[in-house]
């Protein structure tokens, strides 16, 4: 099978000639380079719909109307405030699974970057996967 990259979503059986419909299923069957082709090529397009829901929010603003969408309830977030005799208290009556440790990154802004050095022993380091690195 070989294939070029249609429209978004779509590609060209060079084979045959037909125009398939993409789908996560379908996308397991494109050989390697075609696959590869095919991340690529959507990269840019991944921008314009962010980009177009930016303008639409812009447009919303201004006071613009749209028979499909308009701004839903926003959501609420609730955060704890970070007093130390408050978490006192919290410790004394419920223990320390309470409260929790700040990141190492916001330890370091406080502390200094030779903190790190004092906190050696509970750092674990952990791999993530290598992202993609394109070579285009």
């Amino acid at each position: 099978m070989t294939f070029e990259i249609r429209n978004i979503g779509e590609a060209l059986d060079l084979d045959t000639g037909q125009v398939i419909t993409l789908t996560p299923d379908y996308i397991k069957q494109l050989d390697d380079e075609t696959l590869a082709q095919f991340i690529y090529e959507s990269k840019r397009f991944a921008k314009l719909p962010k980009a177009g829901e930016e303008e639409l929010k812009s447009r919303l603003e201004s006071g613009k109307r749209f028979s499909m969408v308009d701004f839903g309830k926003p959501a609420v977030t609730k955060v704890l405030t970070d007093n130390n005799a408050r978490k006192r208290e919290l410790v004394i009556k419920h223990g320390w699974d309470c409260v929790s440790l700040k990141s190492l990154t916001e330890l370091k802004k406080v502390y200094g970057e030779k903190f790190e050095d004092e906190i050696s022993d509970l750092i674990v380091e952990t791999p993530r996967k290598p992202a993609l690195k394109w070579k285009v």
